[in-house]
């Protein structure tokens, strides 16, 4: 039977301290599906039996190895859904662990398998006698720019999610030292190399079009993160890398109407298999420029191939063209649809205001969940499903497209929240919205065409910034906290007010609604 809402508030307290959202959406399946992804899949994988701050990327425990911890990409993925599940200290102890095998260099492993410590695995790749597995067994070792993104997306979310400026302090040495190792990945003229970013088969030897993205997104988090720290000229140097992957991959990178899946070292850009996984991520993280976004999104915005067997979403849509020689490993198991793209794609239809794709696009990932017992494969073909059963990542993904995108919550690094939706017109005429949980403080709110009502509790103010129904922006915010008339600032296309301090029992109610809406 599918958890209740007390099931799954009942396993969050089980593996940690905090409690979920409260979903409060017009389409129950959606809501379903999202309980039964944080319950019988997230919540379920954390294992603190294993240490504290352990979880599987399976949700039997077994899947991927007992005990196994999977730091590159995986690590994000869970790091990022068990915080909006509320489960900080969890998340936090398991930064530890996985800390704990940096390399002096700032290398960080891409997999941690004790059982295999001081052993080979795969093509006789030799285990770190600390169990880390610092290169790859596929010949051409990818996934090398991975664990480092990973490790800075890491510390971007927890310090979002907590504002623990002691921590931050605390770990910022080791996260710089993480962004110095990937810069030692990037050519003379920003390529960042590596081979593919998260995927081995086929190998993408050796520019990657997906790394370049998420490095140049890892340096402009880590900078970010230094200026709060007080340290401006160390986050100039981290702006620069970024600013330097992005004019390379705006100019080396594009291939006139797409961008280049990959460029090898000798054949040149890769650009034979359709649109890829690249061209969403450019999108998704900014690093196609304006020009090439108007150019490119009309292309992505309703192509179909990138579903395989239904589900999205692919690295390509051509996946029948890759050739023999762009596999270094035997199978071609990498040609799939995954949670990774698919986050990319939701990500990209955000950011490109495609409220009606986004959701179509969860809905399939949804119905997929419902046909299987809200369990999801960890890759999809052309006949279904495939790889490990019960995996995470879907679920993961999920839970963080719903938060981040559909409703487009952001904790900001200042520690403001901002609610930002992209909604089909259904949705805010339905009503919708939650009850959020974070850093001892609780905000219940719902949104409709008017604007947005809601409560608050704290002991500390509380900055919101609202993105209202697009047909209501352009007018005067008419607001109200506590009963009273409050004042409210535009910020672009934000609306923003500050609550006031609310003890548990004495609430603060607020409004921000819109005259005159058609």
């Amino acid at each position: 039977m599918a958890p209740t809402l007390c099931a799954l508030l009942s396993l969050a307290a089980a593996a940690g301290t905090g409690k979920p959202p409260m979903l409060d959406l017009p389409e129950a399946g959606l809501v379903r599906a999202w309980e039964r992804a944080a319950g019988q899949n997230v919540l379920a994988a954390v294992n603190p039996n294993v240490f504290p701050g352990y979880w599987s990327v399976c949700a039997d425990g077994q899947g991927f190895g007992y005990g196994n911890t999977y730091p590159s990409l995986d690590g994000h993925q869970m790091t990022d859904a068990l915080l909006w599940l509320g489960q900080a200290d969890t998340v936090k102890a398991n930064w530890d662990y996985v800390r704990s095998f940096q390399r002096p260099n700032g290398q960080l492993p891409l997999a941690i398998l004790p059982g295999l410590a001081g052993k080979n695995i795969g093509n006789n790749t030799p285990v770190d006698p600390n169990g880390g597995l610092y290169r790859h067994w596929v010949p051409g070792d990818p996934l090398r720019a991975l664990a480092g993104p990973t490790y800075i997306q890491n510390a971007d979310v927890i310090f979002r999610f907590t504002q623990d400026h002691e921590w931050l302090a605390a770990q910022l040495p080791s996260v710089n030292l993480a962004a110095d190792h990937l810069a030692t990945l990037m050519a003379a003229d920003g390529a960042v190399g590596g081979a593919g970013y998260y995927v081995e088969r086929p190998t993408r030897v050796e520019y990657d079009g997906v790394a370049q993205c998420h490095a140049a997104d890892a340096f402009q988090r880590v900078a970010a993160l230094n200026r709060v720290a007080g340290k401006p000229d160390v986050a100039g140097r981290y702006d620069d890398l970024a600013a330097r992957i992005t004019a390379c991959f705006r100019t080396r990178f594009w291939a006139k109407d797409r961008f280049a899946e990959y460029i090898h070292p000798t054949r040149g850009p890769i650009t034979s298999h359709g649109l890829t996984d690249t061209d969403w991520a450019a999108l998704a993280l900014g690093l196609a420029s304006p020009g090439q976004a108007v150019i490119l999104w009309p292309q992505l915005k309703d192509e179909k191939r990138f579903d395989y067997g239904g589900m999205p979403a692919g690295i390509a849509t051509r996946p029948e063209a890759y050739e023999p020689w762009e596999f270094t490993h035997p199978d071609r198991q990498d040609l799939a649809a995954m949670g990774r793209v698919w986050y990319l794609e939701c990500q990209a239809r955000a950011r490109m205001g495609d409220a009606d794709g986004l959701l179509a696009s969860i809905r399939k990932v949804c119905a997929e969940g419902e046909r299987h017992g809200y369990y999801w494969r960890e890759r999809y073909g052309a006949q279904g499903g495939f790889g490990a059963e019960k995996y995470c990542e879907y679920p993961a993904n999920l839970i963080r497209t719903v938060q981040r995108f559909l409703l487009g919550v952001e904790h900001r690094l200042d520690g403001a929240l901002v609610l930002a939706p992209t909604v089909p017109d259904s949705f805010w005429a339905a009503g919708f919205g939650q009850t959020l949980a974070f850093r001892g403080r609780t905000l219940a709110y719902r949104m409709t065409r008017e604007g947005v009502t809601g409560e608050y509790r704290g002991e500390g103010p509380q900055r919101l910034l609202l993105r209202l129904h697009p047909a209501a922006r352009g007018t005067p915010v008419q607001c109200t906290i506590g009963g009273r008339p409050a004042a409210a600032a535009v910020e672009g296309e934000l609306a923003t007010l500050t609550l006031p301090p609310a003890p548990a029992g004495q609430p603060c109610r607020f409004a921000a609604l819109r005259a005159a809406i058609p």
